[in-house]
């Protein structure tokens, strides 16, 4: 072995491989700093390490048979018996170099290594735990003309769509990667923003009864191209879905994952093979993602043309029965659309009764008609197991859990909702009320000073947060006057109305009612919330005059809403006729017809959280002092929106200000 180091120092190979780790060293400093500037994909850095790692023994291989001199380069002779007993013996220094060569080798391997191993970790990481993230970014369009711009919206719906059945992968929702489209990020930010693991891009051409759609996927982290493919397909439905099957399919192998049996059975589903209805059904969606459907006819007669010219297409029908079904939720004398939304309910169950359109259907049927939401509930949890990453499955689902008072569970479904789609401030803003709701007040801060959002719900959550700390109602007025002149557009007149009652600027509010005008109830059973805040500001002013003539008004209005068996059509009645006896002094009858009302909101937690502050209020304005304690009470013991900092220093309980039990209560809260 000594001989072999001797030989090898003879030969210069020691000096040989020490240029060259010098050499690979500067190399790779250079490129880790020039790549990134150039916009060159990080990982190539990772293949300039692994070609100097693999270099390294044909540089030992040359040092040894070859000499580089003044000469230039000669084969090295092997030393005669003479010459190696005469070379040099090797010294410690020798060693020295030897150990620290190998040192810088392990060193530039163990660097190769680590950015091999460490930044996949760093992808999976950002996408959370679970399965990876997938982020699909708007199709674009080959062509201003003809169809193309049609057909990229369609597929990248539907293609969102297939994804989010999937139990293998998680998908981004349509929401948050629209603000992509025509973007100026590259992959690694818009990967960054959205948490997602990998991002799905493409186009899509329609030219006469050709269709061609190029897709691409792209690793987020390193902007590494996985997997593209182009499909030039005649102009069907049928190889429309089949091509997002298709794509679906790559994406899990190109992410090394396996489709789960589950996810084998949701992509051979073929929505419709009908061209026509699936053009009249992409035109039902394009108007439920811009406008307010159940108000618009055109939606309705859409997919009713969709299932028209195409008696299987569930996914239409599915649509249509929750149409229906949310139309007739509050106007029960309609006739007509709950037998229609029933007729299609029994189609979907004949066609696909194990589908997610049966369930989504049946969702909306249990939910909307029968309110029957223990059901809804257990049927939403079936159909988000067929559809996992399905936001509007989730979002149904929150409005069930708070309904029945899972607002625990509500809160678990909120943050998932925010890693589907994390470029929402809607579901930030939903999370925070909600933890406001339950009264966990420090854990709403720390999510509104955490997100980057801003907006009228979270801007006026921060004021109400202000309150905490300064307990200053006429300070925490003027913090939302800002807000709502931040954002004019989003903000109710009632809300305006509100902070001047509660600032006890009685007049300011009367002025605020004389500039609207005039509100009728959408409804036909309830009084208009302006009526409710007239008799308010009136019973405030002491305007008996003006009392006189709106509450008979107001009483007559909601006694058309009685029933035969002297119950009224609508829980709501209850609360908005105890108003009308709070203000004309009916102490008694408002105190009871509100118990009537509490009765039937414990219920219905939605309800209950939403109004349990103005339940109280109008206690407070009839007097009922007890009541007032017990409500306030059972309120902060709930979910609701009675803020201890908040609700018991407004106007509607100065007339019980002074009462031993609401005293008692004070110092409770204090």
């Amino acid at each position: 072995m000594k001989r072999l180091f001797i030989e090898l120092r003879r030969r210069r190979v020691f000096r040989t491989a020490a240029l060259y780790i010098v050499g690979a060293w500067l190399v790779l400093q250079v490129a880790d700093v020039v790549f990134p500037a150039l916009d060159i994909p990080e990982r190539a850095v990772r293949y300039v390490l692994l070609g100097a790692v693999l270099g390294f023994p044909a540089v030992l291989v040359f040092g040894w048979l070859f000499d580089v001199g003044a000469d230039g380069i000669s084969r090295t002779q092997a030393a005669g018996p003479g010459e190696a007993a005469a070379s040099l013996p090797l010294r410690r220094i020798d060693y020295v170099v030897l150990v620290a060569l190998l040192a810088v080798a392990a060193a530039i391997v163990y660097n190769m290594v680590g950015r091999v191993v460490e930044e996949p970790t760093q992808a999976r990481e950002r996408g959370g735990d679970g399965p990876p993230m997938v982020a699909v970014l708007p199709f674009t369009a080959a062509s201003l003309e003809g169809e193309s711009g049609f057909f990229a919206t369609g597929v990248h719906d539907d293609l969102l769509t297939q994804l989010a059945q999937l139990e293998s992968i998680r998908v981004i929702s349509r929401t948050s990667v629209l603000e992509y489209k025509d973007t100026i990020l590259n992959i690694r930010e818009i990967g960054e923003q959205l948490g997602a693991d990998v991002i799905l891009e493409g186009g899509v051409q329609s030219a006469g009864d050709r269709i061609r759609i190029n897709a691409q996927l792209i690793d987020a982290y390193d902007d590494d191209h996985l997997w593209a493919q182009t499909y030039d397909r005649e102009l069907t439905a049928a190889n429309i879905f089949e091509v997002q099957t298709e794509i679906a399919r790559a994406i899990s192998k190109a992410m090394h994952t396996t489709l789960t049996p589950q996810d084998v059975t949701q992509l051979a589903i073929i929505p419709t093979e009908n061209m026509a209805a699936y053009r009249e059904y992409r035109r039902a969606v394009e108007i439920r993602d811009t406008e307010r459907v159940w108000k618009n006819e055109g939606y309705m007669q859409a997919l009713e043309r969709a299932i028209e010219l195409d008696p299987t297409f569930t996914r239409a029908m599915a649509d249509l029965v929750g149409h229906l079904t949310f139309t007739n939720f509050f106007h029960q004398e309609d006739t007509e659309s709950i037998p229609r939304a029933e007729e299609v309910l029994e189609q979907i169950r004949k066609l696909a009764p194990d589908s997610a359109d049966h369930l989504l259907a049946k969702f909306f049927y249990s939910y909307y008609t029968l309110k029957d939401y223990p059901q809804a509930y257990a049927i939403i949890q079936q159909a988000e197991r067929l559809s996992p990453s399905d936001t509007r499955i989730l979002g149904v689902k929150t409005w069930i859990q708070r309904r029945l008072g899972d607002f625990e569970g509500r809160v678990k479904v909120v943050k998932k909702l925010m890693q589907l789609d994390p470029r929402n401030s809607q579901h930030v803003g939903n999370l925070s009320w909600n933890l406001f709701l339950m009264h966990r007040y420090d854990e709403a801060q720390s999510v509104v000073d955490a997100t980057e959002f801003e907006g009228y719900t979270l801007d006026a959550l921060r004021d109400m947060l202000k309150l905490r700390e300064h307990r200053d109602i006429s300070r925490l007025v003027t913090d939302l006057e800002a807000t709502y002149d931040k954002y004019p557009a989003d903000v109710r007149p009632m809300a305006i109305w509100e902070t001047r009652i509660g600032n006890r600027d009685f007049e300011g509010a009367e002025q605020l009612l004389g500039e609207l005008d005039t509100d009728e109830s959408d409804l036909g059973v309830y009084i208009s919330d302006q009526t409710a805040a007239r008799i308010i500001t009136y019973w405030f002013l002491g305007y008996e005059d003006r009392l006189s003539e709106i509450l008979p008004a107001a009483r007559a209005f909601l006694e058309r809403s009685r029933k035969p068996d002297g119950d009224f059509m609508n829980m709501g009645t209850y609360s908005m006729i105890a108003l009308v006896a709070a203000a004309e002094g009916k102490t008694e009858e408002a105190e009871e017809y509100m118990q009537r009302y509490l009765h039937e909101a414990r219920q219905d937690m939605t309800n209950y959280s939403n109004f349990a502050a103005e339940t109280c209020q109008v206690l407070g304005m009839a007097g009922a002092a007890q009541a007032v304690v017990d409500c306030l009470r059972e309120a902060l013991s709930k979910p609701s929106n009675v803020y201890p900092f908040l609700e018991p220093f407004l106007p509607y309980y100065d007339s019980i200000r002074d009462e031993p039990a609401f005293v008692e209560l004070l110092a409770e809260i204090s």
